[in-house]
């Protein structure tokens, strides 16, 4: 099937367990990308992430729509000054536009993160080259951040 805004053919994939591009997140959370943009037509990017216990994401907004399935543990999101919670099986989203963060509970946890639309997965992709050329700085995440619409605000505060 051709894409009609880009032109591009369009393959219908699977990806079995364990399968997906190495990612990360400048924190800890080790992530495999699982679908891309470029897969998608730009349509959604998704994310599996394994989070150690207490993995927390830095205060941050952007344009772009998130919606996460929790698959196992649990996370506390914090969302335009609200905190709100989800389990294994549950599933929270967050509007593009807000500021918000999340953290793994007390077990760490595991997770989809879908993005609407698809492209600033990649910035988990880009971050995983940070870490394996032994490059990754605050200044160089805070940039890389900057070209997929991430503005990183701060830390997370306590619950």
């Amino acid at each position: 099937m051709v894409e009609e805004n880009t032109g591009r053919t369009l393959r219908p994939y699977v990806l079995a367990p364990g399968e997906g591009l190495m990612a990360a997140a400048p924190d800890g959370s080790v992530m495999r990308l699982k679908a891309t943009g470029e897969s998608t037509g730009g349509g959604l990017g998704m994310v599996e992430g394994m989070d150690p216990p207490g993995f927390a994401t830095p205060l941050h907004q952007h344009g772009f729509a998130e919606l996460w399935y929790i698959l196992e543990g649990r996370y506390d999101f914090y969302v335009a000054g609200e905190w709100l919670s989800a389990e294994a099986g549950g599933v929270a989203f967050v509007p593009g536009g807000l500021v918000h963060g999340l953290r793994a509970g007390p077990e760490g946890g595991r997770k989809l993160t879908m993005m609407i639309p698809g492209g600033p997965e990649s910035f988990f992709r880009d971050v995983h080259g940070l870490i394996e050329a032994d490059a990754m700085t605050p200044e160089k995440v805070r940039a890389l951040g900057g070209e997929y619409g991430i503005e990183l605000i701060g830390p997370l505060p306590e619950k």
